[in-house]
């Protein structure tokens, strides 16, 4: 009796998995949706599997210079992404879809554009071009924006965290405004607690 109700279940999930396959467009269906669908990408793990994709399946089409150009543009993102004193995640990228004002700059950040992410923290500190307000995004990316490379954003992070009290994280992120040649911090104390 449980053999045949496995036995059930096991047809029952293959047979779903299959229809929802079948129902669910899939961007490698065609070289021109898969093109698009790297297009429209703004996750950068997403844009490295599309492009990985779209080489795969059209490694000779007119695009495959493009695919393999976002492929390497995504790569630092996508790690930069992974490390964990770096808290932006998938929904803040998701923006573009809803917030079509913000999708030129978030497109931008996903292929390692520090400038576009430190304005996105920008947008979402003032609550701008239809970016809410909300400290979470606005630290989420100007962390991003460091790491990629912005001095601005790293002296703006090591001046919030010294607010804080968090004078450990906070030299952190002097350190690296120094060494992304920021000019000499001047609102920074330098008292140990």
């Amino acid at each position: 009796m449980v053999k045949m109700i496995s036995m059930s279940v096991v047809g029952l999930v293959l047979w779903c998995s299959q229809a929802l396959a079948a129902s669910t467009p899939q961007p490698g269906d065609s070289e021109p949706a898969l093109s698009q669908a790297l297009a429209e990408a703004t996750w950068p793990a997403d844009i490295t599997q599309l492009a990985t994709s779209y080489l795969e399946r059209y490694p000779l089409a007119a695009g495959a210079a493009t695919a393999r150009r976002l492929k390497d543009q995504a790569a630092k993102p996508e790690a930069v992404l992974a490390r964990t004193d770096v808290r932006l995640y998938r929904r803040a990228f998701a923006l573009a879809e809803s917030k079509p004002e913000l999708a030129p700059d978030i497109h931008r950040a996903a292929l390692g554009d520090h400038a576009a992410a430190m304005r996105m923290s920008q947008a979402h500190q003032r609550g701008e071009r239809g970016a809410a307000k909300d400290e979470r995004l606005v630290l989420g990316w100007l962390q991003y924006a460091a790491v990629l490379g912005n001095d601005q954003a790293a002296y703006d992070l090591a001046v919030y965290f010294r607010r804080q009290d968090q004078p450990a994280v906070a030299s952190q992120y002097e350190a690296m405004a120094v060494a992304l040649n920021h000019p000499f911090p001047t609102e920074l104390n330098h008292i140990r607690k």
